[in-house]
């Protein structure tokens, strides 16, 4: 889009206080065997934001000129995601040797 002079940005939302998951959502059984994911999942969204608040976060984006590419809104996302890039980082590095011997040089 760069290139025709479009400017975007991705907006990744952290938990929100929506009916997103209210009485409207059509939800199936729960299986048992997702019982601990979900009291995960739910221990790290205990507190949500107000969608109103999103309003003047959304001009302060789009009113630069140098806006991001990317953006989380919320508490929470930057610090999950650090925590996973590492991880993932440490990974790579740990297994660095048998991805350069793969490129057979």
């Amino acid at each position: 889009m760069k290139g025709f002079g479009i400017k975007i940005t991705q907006v990744e939302p952290a938990g929100y206080a929506t009916e997103w998951t209210g009485p409207s959502a059509v939800q199936t059984d729960r299986l048992p065997a997702y019982d601990d994911f979900r009291a995960a999942m739910t221990g790290n969204s205990s507190r949500r934001g107000d969608p109103s608040a999103t309003r003047a976060a959304i001009l302060a984006v789009v009113d630069v000129e140098q806006r991001p590419l990317r953006i989380f809104f919320g508490e929470g996302p930057l610090e999950m995601i650090t925590k996973e890039y590492q991880a993932r980082l440490d990974e790579w590095r740990a297994w660095d040797e048998v991805s350069k011997s793969a490129f057979g040089s």
